[in-house]
């Protein structure tokens, strides 16, 4: 799955968090069904030809979750038990 499409899918998301007034952090099942939506309606354009299929749609809306509702790709590392620490060193060195 290209980043273009994530990137089409975020964009989508996020017009429709702020057109029904979602609040992101407060309402993360509220995000977590208008993610699930515009990966269905995704699927369905895929059916006809008019999209690329998302190859992985678990792990698009992981990312998806994590770029609208949570701190990007920063978020596996806080979702994941075993991590206790998170060191940024530079923008593209994270230990």
């Amino acid at each position: 799955m290209g980043a273009d499409t994530i990137a089409q899918l975020e964009s989508q998301v996020r017009a429709q968090i702020r057109e029904r007034g979602v609040d992101p952090l407060r309402e993360r099942e509220a995000v977590r069904a208008l993610v699930d939506d515009a990966l269905a309606e995704w699927g369905e354009r895929a059916l006809t030809g008019a999209v690329v299929p998302v190859d992985d749609p678990a792990e698009a809306s992981r990312e998806l979750l994590a770029n609208v509702a949570g701190l990007g790709p920063l978020q596996q590392y806080l979702d994941d038990p075993e991590i206790e620490e998170i060191w940024i060193n530079e923008p593209s060195l994270v230990n």
